[in-house]
């Protein structure tokens, strides 16, 4: 499944909880204080989906082979 996944840099704070779900798919930009998609071949879509869903501040969305899988907090 090819996954497309967003992070609204104005929601995200930052919290590193993404980062402790799925390291392999997420890494904190310290200079910016949010996260980033790195994406990788290892990382479970349902991995990134429950990253999304544990986000504090719904700042993930995640888009799977064209279906929302996770929309984020943002409009």
């Amino acid at each position: 499944m090819e996954l497309s996944v967003v992070i609204d840099p104005d929601l995200c704070i930052g919290s590193g909880d993404c980062v402790r779900v799925v390291p392999s798919a997420f890494r904190l930009d310290d200079v910016l204080g949010v996260s980033s998609y790195i994406g990788d071949a290892s990382a479970s879509p349902a991995g990134v989906v429950a990253a999304a869903n544990g986000c504090p501040t719904q700042a993930i969305r995640v888009v799977g082979d064209g279906v929302v899988l996770h929309d984020s907090g943002s409009r």
